[in-house]
């Protein structure tokens, strides 16, 4: 059996930034963590602080420099080690080395995430660290190995996009982007575009920009005192989807549930979705997002 040790060093905010920096407490500074994911049991560390500032691998602190409240560091390292049988095959060599270095990369956004919650403005909850090295050691042999890993995970591309018109440019000169379409567009970042995606939060700004998109569509063609009035055909059908139903069926003659059901019953799960992240912060996953966050833009375009 070799003893593998794997390690990383990770940015420790968002941005490295005086000012935009974390701060963590000495003591924290001092300790190193442990904590189990999985099989492996992954340490996290910041840089040793023995009492004494400036110190290595801290560009700042708060209070007084003989008894400092808080220190900013530059990185923090997760570690764990494995032990692997020496006649293994190096496919599953592999398999074990990445499932070591994802056991440190959950570790590292846990620790991520427990930073932007206290301090903001270091970073948004949910962001996927930025990772400035790996190295994974056979201890027994005293050998480097070589994984095959990127640091930072990729995210896939995107093509076949609309280009950016002349009309579509001077109409957001003049009067800014459609608040509503900004929502989506920001969704659909957050699905497709980002080695960081966030799922929950494309959600809720798909279904807001889908259901207000159907409200102001429908106010523009319903002139004041026309009857029966939006607000009383929401009295009647009461849940968003229905605005691309009866709603839709009432003021513009037809109806999605009609056209496209296929459509209708994945903005049905939008829309509910929405209602399970907002009541019981019940996150969909990643995959399932993009393709309501999808069926958001495509229902907006099916009105027009």
């Amino acid at each position: 059996m070799n003893e593998i040790r794997i390690e990383a060093i990770y940015q420790a905010s968002s941005e490295p930034t005086v000012g935009r920096m974390c701060d963590i407490d000495p003591v924290l500074a001092a300790e190193p963590i442990t904590t189990t994911v999985g099989t492996f049991d992954v340490v996290l560390a910041f840089p040793t602080f023995e009492g004494q500032l400036p110190a290595v691998g801290y560009v700042g602190w708060r209070g007084d420099e003989s008894a400092p409240v808080g220190l900013t560091p530059q990185s923090f390292t997760a570690r764990t080690a494995l032990m692997l049988d020496s006649d293994l095959d190096e496919h599953a060599v592999q398999v074990r080395l990445k499932a070591g270095i994802a056991a440190i990369r959950f570790a590292a956004a846990r620790l991520s995430d427990a930073l932007r919650v206290e301090q903001p403005n270091v970073g948004l909850v949910g962001e996927i660290p930025k990772m400035l090295s790996l190295s994974v050691m056979d201890v027994t042999r005293g050998l480097k190995l070589k994984v095959q890993e990127a640091l930072n995970p990729g995210y896939g591309i995107v093509v076949g996009l609309p280009v950016l018109t002349v009309d579509a440019a001077t109409s957001a000169l003049r009067d800014g982007v459609s608040p509503t379409r900004a929502l989506l567009s920001q969704a659909r970042y957050l699905t497709q575009s980002t080695n960081s995606p966030q799922p929950g939060m494309a959600i809720l700004l798909a279904a807001v920009a889908a259901e207000t998109y159907a409200k102001e569509t429908f106010t523009a063609l319903r002139p004041p005192g026309s009857t029966p009035s939006l607000r009383s055909l929401q009295r009647t059908h009461g849940t968003a989807v229905e605005l691309f139903g009866p709603i839709a069926k009432a003021i513009i003659g037809r109806s999605l549930q009609d056209d496209d059901p296929a459509l209708w019953a994945d903005l049905g799960l939008l829309f509910a979705s929405r209602n399970k992240m907002a009541h019981q912060l019940k996150t969909p996953t990643n995959g399932d997002a993009r393709q309501l966050v999808v069926a958001a833009m495509r229902a907006m375009d099916w009105l027009g």
